[in-house]
């Protein structure tokens, strides 16, 4: 299926609106990540990642960890227009008491939402215990006539993830133990909290992550057909080695007036988001999505999820009592 670029354009500008339309009615919140990774977005709900929204714990989906928690809207935003059972009302209450959208992601709160993210490296070392439970479940269970786990585990991490100590521990025993289901997206976009990332690190994180195992891509994170290309890459190859695909990206794009800078990593774009939507072509009401985009995101999301014998193997597995992604969760 080739990619639809036009309306997977349309659909990452819709994104940005839901997520500046939450942080400015809250006055808090993350805008840097939601706006800059927004065609990084529309590319896995909108074609790449294999889920299904009507049942979100499906046991052989690909998994996606979104380590960057601070940037919350995004996933939000994502899972509403993919249709998961996260509903308008629900991002209208973005980090409001009891609602399924609170500031950072919360398992258990929210359907689609598969682990709790925030500390920054949380998200990573989670990706990589989520990678060994499904390796252990495809070990015990697939066989040659019936491949029920072949999910892929992907996270997309921030400059502030892989400058934790537990990210780079957790990388290393991914390399060692050769997890290569599990995909990282760095989103790279030069920028900390209160600084560019050049005045805190130097290094090169592309070398550091192959010199522990790691294959290696390095793209331009907003060109979505070339971040499809390497994240097809990246699912292909089966040789013992975990992936990690550097995307540059601009933090805060559609926002002139922070995009690119340490201010876009927080809620000081809520002041221009009025110009900066219409600026992006959206119309002047606000948390708009086109339900036909809404729609299209979510057959695209669920044409490639079930094969019958998987389905007929899920259902017996269910009928057994063996939950095996519940059963390695509650272990891990």
């Amino acid at each position: 299926m080739s990619l639809n670029i036009e309306i997977l354009s349309k659909a990452a500008n819709q994104a940005r609106g839901l997520c500046m339309d939450a942080v400015q009615a809250s006055q808090s919140g993350h805008l840097g990540l939601p706006l800059g990774c927004a065609e990084i977005g529309a590319v896995l709900f909108g074609h790449a990642l294999k889920y299904n929204p009507d049942q979100p714990r499906w046991i052989n989906r690909d998994i996606f960890v979104l380590s960057g928690g601070h940037g919350s809207m995004f996933l939000y935003a994502w899972l509403h227009m993919s249709g998961y059972d996260l509903p308008m009302s629900e991002i209208k209450r973005f980090r409001q008491l009891h609602s399924k959208t609170p500031g950072h992601p919360e398992f258990g709160d929210t359907p689609g939402v598969e682990c709790t993210t925030g500390p920054l490296g949380q998200g990573v070392g989670n990706s990589v215990g989520i990678s060994v439970a499904t390796k252990m479940a495809a070990a015990r269970f697939n066989t040659d006539e019936h491949k029920i786990f072949d999910q892929h585990v992907v996270c997309l991490c921030s400059d502030g993830d892989m400058q934790e100590g537990v990210a780079s521990e957790a990388c290393a025993l991914a390399a060692h133990w050769g997890l290569d289901n599990l995909i990282f997206i760095y989103d790279s976009n030069a920028v900390t909290l209160d600084a560019a990332a050049k005045e805190t690190q130097s290094e090169d994180t592309g070398k550091r992550m192959q010199a522990y195992g790691f294959d290696v891509q390095e793209i331009e994170g907003q060109d979505m057909q070339q971040f499809l290309d390497a994240f097809n890459v990246a699912k292909r190859r089966d040789n013992g080695k975990p992936q990690f695909i550097i995307a540059h990206t601009l933090i805060g794009k559609g926002i002139p007036e922070v995009e690119g800078t340490y201010k876009a990593h927080g809620e000081a774009g809520a002041k221009f988001v009025d110009a900066a939507r219409k600026a992006l072509g959206l119309p002047d009401e606000h948390y708009f999505v086109r339900v036909a985009r809404r729609t299209l995101l979510r057959v695209e999301g669920r044409v490639r999820l079930f094969c019958p014998a998987q389905e007929e193997t899920a259902r017996g597995l269910q009928s057994l009592g063996r939950d095996v992604w519940g059963m390695a969760q509650e272990k891990s």
